[in-house]
């Protein structure tokens, strides 16, 4: 019997997952995805006798006992799935690579086998099909074919995204601050899937109880169902996290204004794993990729369950942080702005240990007022987790630097805040340079290294405990933004 490998990757998830501002439909499509990532595609490959090598982040790969035509036949399913589940919101790209006789022929299990050829070639035939190129498909089978939207005055788009034209009319009687309102079926599937999750967190809550210390953990199976294992698994050094059974997500971003203390903000955290295709790139069997899969999504869970355990207890019945997408190395997501920060040090430390120390995590964090755009917070915070990441690279030159390629940086948004963050860091940099001197001024550490934040964290306890008054921390940052070496150590002495 022939065996391929048959890889998928999920296009623009980002676009789908924050293709609407509203929160409910941003956690509805990252479960849906989710539950079509872990469950659904490996439910579809069943029947060709798979064996999964990973399933997670968005993306799978099958070991499958077929040829290239039934491959060919599990990856149009799993396309057609992804449609109509996401109400054609989302969708899949896929490769397949057969794997030759040489390296089946031998007694040696095949997930033990090198092949740095065949996953280098099935990688290179993926990357090939997301930029634009086409799965090879025998003759008689006709292309896809794309249809635009037609346009009529009669025709109303949906209230939540704007773009696609809107097909049924609803009503959340959840929320009774929004409106009856047209949506499109794209947005009605997200909405439907947060509906379902709200309605089951509860028994979740629940099943997780019954089940805790067990090996058998049913409640896995769903996105919140593996967020609270990873919250309510016991491990060493993890606080113990007080759940009431009742307790339920934040309905929208404006409910964080509960837990500010007075300060309309909230904290954007988007993290990613440094050097993840590095890594997988350097894995030459299957069983080596399926590892590495696992200890990195177990990690992202293991460090997301203890930075919540320790930093963001449940406040009146009521989740103060939502997850927006987790998964892979990936982690999104928002809590108090008192909060963020600190919930960031320990996700790239707590991920440093659950990989036993061979990988590390960069995040970005951005401090915005409730009612600040989330789209610009976003990209605010994807271009701060660059930059983090781009500086971790650059410093890793010495013989201990694996645990400093983590990087954390932050904005924090005000009134007169640039929305590009390349213009934020400009204005609190100066270089000057003549025949006999060159001087650089940096006003800030970021992005900080995991000793430098946790260096300023304990700063900022001490601040709490010696009471410094408002006043003298401005006229510190005042004399500080001078950016001028003499100005600003006299300014800030006066």
């Amino acid at each position: 019997m022939s065996q391929s490998l048959i890889a998928f990757d999920t296009n623009h998830i980002k676009g789908y997952v924050f293709g609407t501002s509203k929160l409910k439909e941003i956690r509805g499509a990252s479960s849906l995805l989710d539950h079509l990532n872990r469950n659904l595609t490996h439910h579809e490959a069943e029947k060709y006798k798979p064996t999964r090598i990973y399933a997670n982040g968005g993306s799978a790969l099958f070991l499958i006992e077929s040829d290239f035509e039934e491959a060919q036949r599990l990856g149009k399913a799993v396309q057609r799935l992804y449609r109509e589940q996401t109400g054609n919101g989302a969708s899949i790209s896929y490769a397949i690579q057969p794997i030759p006789d040489s390296y089946v022929s031998g007694s040696k299990n095949i997930m033990d086998v090198e092949m740095p050829e065949v996953l280098e070639l099935l990688r290179f035939r993926l990357r090939q099909v997301k930029d634009g190129g086409h799965v090879p498909t025998p003759k008689n089978e006709t292309e896809d074919f794309s249809i635009a939207y037609p346009s009529h005055p009669f025709l109303a788009t949906c209230n939540s995204c704007g773009v696609a034209y809107a097909e049924d009319m609803r009503l959340d009687n959840d929320d009774p601050d929004e409106p009856e309102g047209r949506y499109c079926r794209v947005c009605i599937a997200k909405r439907d899937e947060d509906r379902q999750v709200r309605m089951n967190i509860s028994k979740l809550i629940q099943a997780e109880r019954n089940h805790q210390g067990s090996s058998e953990k049913p409640s896995s199976a769903t996105l919140w169902g593996h967020i609270l294992q990873a919250i309510m698994q016991p491990e060493p050094g993890k606080p113990a996290y007080d759940l009431p059974p009742n307790t339920q997500r934040p309905r929208d971003f404006n409910i964080f204004r509960n837990f500010t203390h007075g300060k309309e903000y909230l904290g954007l955290i988007y993290a990613d794993a440094n050097g993840m295709g590095k890594a997988l790139e350097q894995k030459t069997t299957l069983r080596q990729v399926q590892d590495f899969a696992q200890l990195v999504d177990d990690a992202v869970f293991k460090a997301m369950g203890h930075a919540i355990c320790q930093h963001l207890p449940v406040q009146k019945n009521l989740f103060p942080f939502d997850v927006l997408l987790v998964g892979g190395d990936d982690i999104v997501m928002v809590t108090p702005a008192d909060k963020a920060v600190q919930v960031a040090h320990t996700l790239a430390e707590q991920f440093h240990e659950a990989t036993q120390k061979r990988y590390t995590l960069s995040v970005g964090v951005v401090l915005a007022p409730v009612k600040y755009p989330f789209n610009l917070q976003r990209t605010l915070a994807e271009e701060a987790l660059k930059a983090a990441k781009k500086s971790g690279s650059l410093q890793n030159v010495s013989s201990d630097s694996k645990r400093e390629q983590s990087r954390i940086n932050f904005v924090v948004v005000t009134g007169n805040t640039s929305q590009s963050y390349t213009k934020v860091y400009e204005e609190m940099y100066r270089e000057q340079k003549n025949i006999d001197h060159h001087e650089e001024f940096y006003a800030t550490l970021r992005p900080y290294t995991l000793d430098n934040m946790t260096w300023l964290l304990g700063q900022l306890k001490h601040e709490k405990a010696q009471r410094l008054g408002r006043t003298k921390l401005h006229q510190m940052r005042e004399a500080i933004l001078k950016r001028n070496r003499t100005t600003t150590i006299v300014e800030a002495l006066a």
